[in-house]
């Protein structure tokens, strides 16, 4: 019996559009976080494939002429859901890192919580940056960026066709190195000033000795860190964001 005899044209196609969609939600920023139950991922996954699968239908293949191959099908667009996801996670988490530098430069690398954007131990400067990172994505309607590259990926990454795993690992991998860079460069003022300010405790020490540097140094390195971190705060996400929407804009979406 043909599969398409039991498999409607428009099932096939929500079937399709679906696997992406879940794929990515899983792991999008906002969406994807632990707090967020996967029934509520996978009911917007779905809603959202309604309304996507008509305006891909014309870069979907015909159905397929058996089980198996549409198997096939499913299980590689679960994979790109996926990649997506991932790319649009490992953005997100360059805020994370910016924040474990923040921290052990400003004497708070042992003070951590549980973050549920990255379902594990943070650094609270880390914790703070991510969930302000998630609530400035919605603010600025990068979520609508996001699932606008997702519909536009079907030209980047047609259904049926042999996945690009190299190019999928270089860009994962460039990804990866963008972002450490860039938390790297937002961090530069704290580890220059931690710097300085450990220099300066060292003169300090070698000319009264008799002093407590332990206990005057804590209190001010963390007071002095606050202060450049609220002073820094409002550029720090201005960089971000235009990091974020270049990297989607260049690896979700077809210009």
């Amino acid at each position: 019996m043909a599969l398409e005899q039991f498999l409607p044209i428009q099932v096939f196609a929500f079937l399709l559009v679906f696997s992406r969609l879940a794929g990515t939600l899983m792991l999008l920023p906002g969406l994807g976080e632990a707090y967020v139950p996967p029934r509520m991922r996978l009911l917007f996954a779905l809603l959202l494939a309604i309304i996507v699968a008509p305006l891909v239908s014309s870069f979907l293949p015909p159905e397929p002429g058996s089980i198996f191959l549409l198997f096939k099908l499913i299980l590689a667009e679960i994979v790109i859901g996926i990649y997506m996801g991932i790319v649009a996670r490992m953005l997100l988490l360059t805020l994370d890192s910016v924040g474990r530098f923040i921290a052990l430069t400003i004497g708070m690398s042992n003070a951590e919580v549980f973050n549920p954007s990255i379902s594990t131990q943070a650094s609270l400067p880390g914790l703070l940056l991510t969930t302000m990172g998630v609530l400035i994505l919605f603010s600025t309607n990068m979520h609508h960026v996001l699932i606008m590259g997702i519909s536009e990926s079907y030209t980047m990454f047609p259904v049926g066709v042999f996945l690009p795993t190299g190019d999928m690992a270089f860009v994962l991998a460039r990804v990866l190195a963008d972002s450490f860079r860039l938390a790297l460069q937002i961090s530069a003022p704290f580890i220059v000033l931690s710097l300085a300010f450990f220099m300066g405790l060292g003169m300090l020490a070698r000319l009264m000795p008799q002093l407590q540097i332990f206990f005057i140094s804590l209190p001010v390195q963390l007071a002095g860190g606050l202060f450049v971190f609220s002073a820094v705060l409002s550029g720090l996400f201005t960089v971000f964001i235009e990091y974020y929407a270049e990297h989607v804009n260049q690896f979700l979406a077809t210009n």
